[in-house]
């Protein structure tokens, strides 16, 4: 596995049920205007807590970070995200 980068940011992990596991976060916007969290693979809304980890465990998680330019798509290493599908 690649070495993570020096970042300093953090990134929101959380469980996704739909997915059955630990899965990278975003935000999204209901119909009312609402912001919630949703998974990034599936957009479905995260009902667990939400964890804040480092590039390193995020990269401990299955993602990988960095590599973009070596394979293409969006580096999170899932393989379902968005950015793959063309």
């Amino acid at each position: 596995m690649p070495v993570a980068p020096s970042i300093g940011s953090s990134f929101p992990i959380a469980r996704c049920d739909r997915c059955g596991r630990k899965v990278l976060t975003c935000m999204a916007i209901d119909e009312n205007g609402a912001e919630y969290r949703a998974c990034a693979h599936c957009d479905t809304p995260i009902a667990s807590e939400i964890f804040w980890v480092s590039a390193r465990e995020l990269e401990e998680a299955g993602y990988e970070i960095g590599v973009r330019a070596k394979r293409g798509g969006c580096g999170c290493g899932a393989g379902g995200c968005a950015v793959n599908r063309h």
